[in-house]
């Protein structure tokens, strides 16, 4: 989910591998609300657009225990502010191959995405550690320069995994207001330390994860969203990694509200207690500790800072409480998180029994409705590590014992003696010659006929992979061209096609950064997610320059059309 304008944007993927398009039908409603509710058919990834002047304030009541809980929902409304973006990337061996191709790439393309007036640092580790500025660095052109010359050079050749030493290195130098992403494709050392640290700095900054390949530590990333305050991805596969950076990027590319507080007008116990900071939106709860009633007004406010600018935002609303527990599931679910990440065990199970909402320490939960009281013999079951098998109808099962068989033993039969006439004889052997040069040829015209098709088979593979790798290439290529400003030059190198447009009256980097929006558009439209930010750059720097004439965009859009890879 993103904010865009006053919208919640959903966007739903359809997880069903296949290689059909499959048509599934779906419908969001929006809880606490009898206004929005969508239907549709899912055939891609849907966009759904919720509008945010709605509820923002939704109270429930667990008709079990009668506890109220009340959630409050702030949208920040922020554009324009510091973002301040730390890059922290795994350069260990374990990363050499296409590891490291992947994260060069990915590099390349985050540069690009940063928006003017931005702060940026690169941090490598391994064994050691480095940055590639003494400090945060203020985002331009040669800053943006520096960093890719030097972002091309990266190679898997800082040995071990040693992810806490940069942490403290960022402590030390305190470090705050900034969005910090990770990446690793193992474990690291000392993980104690280094979840340690991750704690200290998501007191005054965001922390995000990125787990590259299969073996990353996946605890590890989910514990740096969920302690940091921000979002945790895994890219098993490292051709998807720009992908899966650019949606983090894209979502914390908005100044963050830090130093919050919240308030509300009722007595309660408030979830999260603490909220360092928020980017897009954060939801609050609250459990009541006392009687709401129907109509009530209810108020709740957070406050924090921007910047330099105090920012408060207030939601208001006459309560209507609705029967339910998704508010205190959710409540709950907050709260388990936070606990799993303090190691605090009994207490997040505790919490997971209660509300029903799964955590590490359960699996399922079996709830008796006929009555209100809590039974523990009923919710609390352990069980064995050495648990015996149990068959799909309930029965366990016994080992199967298998007895061998005694070997089988075969005698030869006496060789068989035919009488014939030397004609006969003579006859059946050229029939037989006949027979057998027959077979072969036919075996030999078989395997070059296979031997050709498997050839062809691998030319064919060869081909498209070459295209492939062609094409993906020349991706690579023309986002190197854009500089800070959001300007594409240097492209007609590239793409030999774009000297076909050239105009007395209009500058070249005016041509070049339409063409190459339209390249994208149409000839990478599946790496939309990757590009995204980087063409609403191209867009804004082109909406300060004259208008190109409508000849002139049609002659792009013809070339781009005819372009062959």
């Amino acid at each position: 989910m993103e904010i865009q304008d006053d919208e919640l944007v959903m966007k739903i993927p359809n997880l069903i591998e296949s290689d059909e398009k499959q048509q599934i039908p779906y419908s969001i409603k929006v809880t606490g609300s009898s206004t929005f509710s969508f239907k549709g058919v899912l055939s891609g990834e849907e966009e759904v657009n919720i509008p945010l002047n709605g509820d923002l304030i939704l109270g429930m009541k667990d008709e079990d225990t009668d506890e109220v809980g009340i959630s409050s929902t702030f949208i920040s409304k922020e554009k324009e502010g510091n973002i301040n973006i730390v890059f922290i990337c795994d350069r260990s061996g374990s990363m050499y191959g296409e590891g490291i191709t992947a994260l060069r790439n990915m590099l390349q393309l985050f540069l690009r995405q940063l928006p003017l007036n931005s702060k940026f640092q690169i941090i490598s580790f391994g064994s050691t550690y480095d940055f590639i500025f003494k400090e945060m660095t203020e985002y331009n052109e040669d800053t943006l320069k520096f960093a890719s010359e030097t972002v091309s050079h990266f190679e898997a050749n800082y040995g071990g995994t040693n992810m806490h030493a940069p942490l403290k290195a960022l402590i030390d130098n305190n470090t705050e207001k900034c969005h910090i992403i990770l990446l690793t494709d193992g474990y690291v050392d000392n993980k104690t330390s280094t979840i340690e640290y991750i704690r200290t700095l998501s007191k005054k900054n965001s922390l995000h994860g990125v787990g590259l390949g299969r073996s990353c530590d996946v605890e590890l990333i989910r514990n740096i969203g969920r302690i940091g305050n921000g979002i945790s991805a895994i890219s098993k596969n490292p051709n998807v990694l720009k992908k899966e950076v650019s949606k983090i990027t894209e979502r914390i590319l908005i100044p963050s509200i830090n130093e919050c507080t919240v308030e509300w007008n009722i007595k309660g116990e408030i979830t999260p207690k603490e909220i360092s900071n928020f980017y897009g939106m954060t939801t609050c709860y609250i459990q009541c500790n006392e009687e709401i009633k129907e109509g009530q007004n209810i108020e709740s406010e957070i406050k924090g800072r921007c910047g330099e600018k105090e920012v408060t935002y207030k939601n208001t609303k006459s309560i209507n409480i609705t029967k339910g527990i998704i508010v205190h599931q959710l409540m709950a679910l907050n709260q388990i998180r936070k606990l799993e990440s303090e190691n605090k065990k009994e207490e997040a199970k505790k919490l997971s029994m209660k509300y029903h909402v799964l955590c590490k320490e359960t699996a399922f939960i079996a709830v008796d409705k006929t009555t209100k009281k809590e039974v523990d013999f009923i919710k609390n079951i352990n069980l064995n590590a050495n648990y015996p098998s149990c068959g799909g109808n309930g029965h366990f099962i016994k080992p199967m014992m298998m007895r061998c068989a005694k070997p089988m033993m075969m005698e030869c039969a006496k060789p068989m003696i035919m009488k014939h006439s030397e004609k006969m004889k003579r006859m059946a052997m050229r029939q037989t010659n006949s027979t057998v040069n027959g077979c072969e040829k036919e075996k030999h015209e078989c395997e070059r006929k296979m031997s050709q098709e498997s050839v062809d088979q691998c030319s064919t593979n060869l081909r498209k992979k070459e295209v492939e790798t062609t094409k993906e290439q020349k991706y690579e290529e023309i986002i190197k061209c854009q500089k800070a400003n959001g300007e594409f030059v240097g492209v007609d190198k590239i793409i030999k096609e774009i000297k076909e447009v050239e105009v007395d009256d209009v500058e070249s980097s005016v041509i070049q950064t339409f063409f190459v929006i339209e390249v994208l558009q149409e000839k990478f439209s599946e790496n939309k997610v990757e590009w995204k930010l980087v063409v609403k750059k191209a867009e804004n720097w082109l909406s300060s320059k004259p208008r190109l004439k409508e000849d002139i965009k049609t002659k792009i859009h013809s070339i781009v059309k005819s372009l062959q890879f």
